[in-house]
């Protein structure tokens, strides 16, 4: 007997090609009937769409419910790009099992979501487990824990081990886990792998686990084909189908987000210019907006964070998310007076200024300028100011910036600095907050 397992990852909102794929599953169960099923491995909600935004991401799960999904997890972008309460009540009206082994409330030792699902599939039991990718304090700050999902993959693996015929682990934990997960627990046949925007043409062989992945944005849909005989398990395969080759189709899901986007955020708004190698009035206010949100020092972000400029007048939450529709918090970071000034010199150097940046909640493309706001600094005299003080190196100062700016290689003086991340709100949240007032 041959069973299809169908998969998509990290689509993102990117909807267009979603209903392309949604097309072609309904084609793909008509063809296959009740020998396939279809699931998704999180990261489908993108706030950077305003249908999503809209929507909150319901209008994502009403998508899935129309494509046949029967089981889903989350990603990072469901988690914690929504607030606490609206997570809670995302699948409120899914018509398909969501589960995640590793996610729960502070607090509690039960995860929120089912950590697996047992499904028969024409006589086969198959046990599907899932986990998230561990962003711990960004959970954390909004009440949730994310944490040690091998322990939690191998509570779920050793209850269901002898119950069914085929173990599928829906993985949003990125490629490098998924192949320590295919090493440590042989038990799991096939993991469907997510988070790192890979794709397996082929899939993808640790040992006797077969991997696949399909890609991100909804470029693609995975096709996992299993063979039985009886319930016994004898050959497995991946194949990825390219979403651009698909029959095209109508999306005014665009259109309907910016209708529910109508309200008026501000009645006589400033122009905003998009220029990424100068400061404009409005990132500068930004910046002092996000100082002042962070009750900080001083205040940093960088031009490139406006995506698309907007002519002034009435501004409404559809323009605001237009100019500023990243997945980015801010975050205060505790700084002694040395790396404060090393922060301020290294961003006076603009070495990002013509990169383009992908990941890390940024939805734009070319980075632009650092704006750094509250600081002052005397070129002749080597010295920075803050608040009208000079700084010093042994001092204790505090900086408002971007969460973005806590990974990678931007800044290496965050990495072990105190940090507190400001959940949920985005940064067209707290435009909002002070009305474009500071």
């Amino acid at each position: 007997m041959e069973i299809k397992l169908f998969h998509t990852n990290d689509v993102h909102s990117h909807l267009y090609n979603y209903l392309k794929i949604m097309s072609f599953l309904k084609n793909k169960k008509r063809q296959h009937g009740d020998n396939m099923v279809y699931v998704d491995l999180g990261d489908h909600v993108d706030r950077s769409h305003p249908y999503t935004e809209a929507t909150l991401g319901k209008g994502n799960v009403e998508l899935l419910n129309e494509a046949g999904c029967e089981v889903a997890t989350i990603g990072n972008n469901e988690g914690i790009t929504l607030q606490k309460e609206d997570l809670e009540t995302l699948y409120d009206d899914a018509d398909f099992d969501v589960i995640c082994a590793n996610l729960r409330e502070v607090g509690s030792t039960d995860p929120f979501f089912r950590p697996y699902v047992i499904k028969e599939i024409q006589g086969i039991k198959f046990g599907f487990i899932a986990a998230t990718v561990e962003f711990t304090p960004f959970y954390k700050a909004l009440g949730w824990e994310v944490s040690e999902a091998f322990d939690w993959v191998l509570d779920a693996i050793r209850e269901i081990n002898t119950e069914v015929d085929c173990m599928v682990m829906m993985s949003h934990l990125g490629r490098y886990d998924d192949e320590s997960l295919a090493m440590m627990f042989p038990e799991i046949d096939v993991i469907l792998s997510s988070h790192t925007h890979h794709h397996l043409p082929e899939g993808e062989w640790v040992g006797d686990t077969l991997l696949a992945a399909a890609g991100r944005f909804g470029d693609f849909t995975g096709e996992v084909t299993l063979n039985f005989e009886g319930p016994v398990l004898t050959r497995k395969s991946a194949k990825l189908y390219e979403t651009d080759l698909l029959s095209s189709v109508d999306d005014n899901y665009y259109d309907i987000g910016r209708e529910k986007l109508r309200r008026v955020v501000e009645e006589e708004a400033k122009p905003i210019p998009r220029r990424l190698y100068s400061a404009s009035e409005f990132v500068t206010r930004l910046a002092a907006m996000v100082q002042e949100f962070t009750q900080s020092d001083a205040g940093l972000v960088h031009t490139g964070l406006v995506v698309k400029s907007f002519e002034g007048g009435e501004l409404t939450d559809y323009d605001l998310h237009k100019v500023l529709p990243h997945a980015i918090n801010a975050v205060q970071i505790e700084l002694s007076g040395r790396e404060l000034k090393e922060v301020f010199n290294q961003a006076a150097k603009h070495e990002f200024k013509d990169e383009i940046i992908r990941g890390l909640g940024f939805r734009g493309d070319i980075f632009g300028c650092f704006v750094p706001h509250g600081i002052s600094y005397i070129q002749s005299e080597r010295e920075y100011y803050v608040g009208g003080r000079l700084v010093e190196d042994r001092g204790t100062y505090t900086l408002g910036t971007l969460d973005m700016y806590t990974f990678g290689r931007i800044f290496p003086q965050f990495r072990y600095s105190k940090k507190t991340y400001m959940m949920p709100e985005f940064l067209r949240d707290i435009y909002k907050k002070y009305n474009g007032k500071i």
